[in-house]
């Protein structure tokens, strides 16, 4: 038994909302596999139909189950988006930890930036509803310990970064930078391949390599932006200069 998980004799551990282990009785077991069933079949039909389209008549119906037993588990469809892209994310995590150290930390980030990418790649269903999960507006409407799940799983992200980044400069591949700064940069390149990925690729007018060669160059762009050149800025405007001369009007 790994050190972390705890089981009482007799019961098997099962993941409340919070994404904690509990003990498991039988009542728990038919509601987590019933569970399970809902996903897998509203996942299923988010892939075949498009995941905007499906109701939660459809899902009931592809799971075998009344369409009110659906909101036992979930209040809306929207909380099914939640849930399926939190076990999505925390799947990615769990691979990059997996990742061997190597003697380069920045090698190693590479390896899990491709890994991400490749993981998206083939789960496209799984990133649109990840993209869709992380808008202000849809954060707002979930229930508080779904919300708090998500700011959770953030902090882990941002704390495995941070490692990576540490390490590197530790060992002199970068200078000391803001994590902040850096982690935002990346953070938007890999907002850019999910939205690559969401819309299904490049258009026929686009002679962009195929996505195996886009995201190379992709995780190339952000390794060789940790450790590159400093940030340009625009130069504040020069006494004179036409730009002062509109500032003073």
């Amino acid at each position: 038994m790994t050190k972390g998980h705890t089981m009482t004799a007799g019961h098997n551990p099962v993941t409340d909302s919070k994404g904690q282990n509990k003990p498991m009785n039988y009542q728990d077991d038919v509601f987590r596999r019933r569970e399970r069933l809902l996903l897998g079949a509203a996942l299923e039909l988010f892939r075949a139909r498009g995941w905007e389209q499906v109701t939660v008549a459809q899902v009931a119906d592809s799971a075998g189950i009344g369409k009110g037993t659906v909101y036992k588990h979930f209040a809306a469809k929207e909380s099914i988006y939640a849930r399926l892209a939190l076990e999505f994310s925390e799947r990615c995590l769990a691979c990059y930890r997996e990742v061997p150290p190597a003697d380069s930390p920045l090698h190693a980030l590479r390896t899990v930036i491709r890994m991400a990418f490749d993981l998206m790649q083939q789960n496209p269903t799984e990133v649109q509803l990840s993209l869709y999960c992380e808008r202000p507006e849809f954060q707002e409407r979930l229930d508080p310990e779904v919300q708090s799940r998500f700011i959770r799983l953030e902090n882990e992200y941002s704390a495995l970064f941070n490692e990576f980044i540490e390490a590197a400069v530790a060992r002199g591949e970068m200078a000391a930078v803001s994590t902040e700064a850096v982690y935002w940069g990346i953070e938007a390149g890999f907002h850019g391949v999910m939205a690559r990925i969401a819309a299904g690729g490049f258009g026929r007018w686009c002679g962009t390599p195929d996505m195996s060669r886009y995201f190379d160059h992709v995780a190339d762009f952000m390794i060789a932006g940790l450790v590159g050149a400093p940030a340009i800025r625009p130069e504040p405007p020069t006494q004179g200069s036409p730009d002062s001369q509109g500032e003073k009007e």
